[in-house]
């Protein structure tokens, strides 16, 4: 007995020695390859609990160091999310809070545009429109501010006020918005008999979140019932993206176990994400623009390369990266760029957009659709083939 208890202490200690010389070994490789940076670091911080006129606590450098890691990478995709934005990160693939109606997302130039103002919503209600610049939340500049940083601010308790100051670039002028938040129940998808006579079905998919494709098959269901529509227009104008994973099960309603999307990381490794078996097997055009991305390009290209769908419209905006977001202990999380995804063809589409098989132009100055008219005229030809 007392030789396994003489056994088991030798192993603890044994284990402890070893870790102890790992993070000794790993400590000094750090200061030697590192030292002028561990230097300037720790300068800092004695600067500034010693000098500074301003104090914060160490809890409060440390989340600060690590948002300036993140920061350092200069990739706008990729940043650490303190505990209430990741939060609001997580209410809004879950698809319902207390807002405005407003999906926001950054332009290439950092400003935060607004995206597709929910049908119904007090935003909708009060004007806004989709690629209307939010210059002010609440006299707030957004110069410098993240979207996610301004979807915080956007949101609140319902009844409480907002104000929005945007700036519209299609009549060159700043506006001003006084807005009453609501709770939004935020469904991704709007369904439509656009022509009865042709049996032309219409979905519009505005987001993607954990019940989109829940939602989409409904809709397909709801217009094939009946014998009702013979083809579909999908429409992915103005959606910014979202939940990966809901690209992949929406590809599924339309594709039968063929390849969606691969993703490789940076170590050369790939993943292959394929189709669930079984599709409905109904002719279908998408629609794309300039503010089509991420996700929405993962659905389309996917549907393009795989010669289910023809797309009708303008280059998209050409996001081929997926981030993966980690938890972390103190409640926040990391938002990191660990992939980049190649269409089922090997393209990669990031910085470069997909290219749709019938470009169309809509004129901002006129009221008609080209791009819609253009996918039903396509549609039509489909169904008389």
């Amino acid at each position: 007995m007392n030789r396994e208890r003489n056994n088991w202490l030798r192993g603890i200690n044994i284990f402890f020695s070893t870790v102890g010389v790992v993070v000794v070994v790993c400590t000094i490789a750090l200061l030697v390859t590192s030292s002028a940076g561990l230097s300037t670091l720790f300068s800092v911080i004695g600067l500034i609990k010693t000098e500074s006129l301003y104090q914060i606590n160490t809890a409060q450098m440390l989340e600060g160091a690590g948002a300036g890691i993140v920061e350092a990478l200069d990739d706008p995709y990729s940043r650490y999310l303190d505990r209430q934005t990741y939060q609001d990160l997580k209410v809004k693939l879950e698809a319902k809070f207390g807002g405005i109606g407003v999906y926001v997302g950054q332009d290439n130039q950092g400003r935060i545009m607004i995206y597709s103002p929910i049908r119904g919503t007090p935003a909708y209600k009060v004007g806004v429109k989709h690629g209307d610049i939010i210059v002010r939340i609440n006299g707030e500049s957004t110069v410098k501010m993240t979207s996610d940083e301004a979807a915080q601010l956007m949101r609140g308790d319902p009844g409480t006020q907002l104000e929005l100051g945007v700036y519209r670039e299609s009549e060159g002028k700043e506006l001003n918005f006084t807005i009453v938040r609501e709770i939004i129940n935020v469904p991704s998808v709007e369904d439509k008999i656009l022509d009865e006579a042709a049996d032309i079905g219409y979905i519009s998919l505005n987001q993607f979140h954990a019940q989109s494709a829940n939602e989409l098959a409904t809709s397909v269901e709801k217009l094939m019932s009946g014998n009702k529509v013979k083809g579909i227009i999908l429409d992915l104008r103005d959606n910014g993206g979202g939940d990966f994973n809901a690209a992949i099960d929406i590809a599924g309603i339309f594709l039968d176990g063929s390849t969606v999307v691969s993703a490789a990381d940076s170590k050369g490794n790939q993943q292959v994400y394929k189709a669930s078996p079984g599709k409905v097997n109904i002719p279908l055009v998408v629609l794309v623009n300039h503010d089509s991305a991420s996700a929405s390009e993962i659905l389309a290209a996917a549907l393009q390369d795989n010669q289910r769908a023809d797309l009708v419209g303008v280059k998209t905006f050409g996001k081929g990266l997926v981030q993966t977001v980690f938890p972390l202990h103190d409640g926040g999380a990391l938002k990191l760029t660990t992939q980049k995804y190649y269409t089922p063809n090997g393209t990669d589409i990031n910085e470069v957009g997909i290219t749709p098989d019938y470009e169309v132009q809509n004129d901002p100055n006129n009221s008609q659709d080209l791009q819609l008219n253009k996918a039903i005229e396509v549609l039509k030809t489909k169904l008389e083939n």
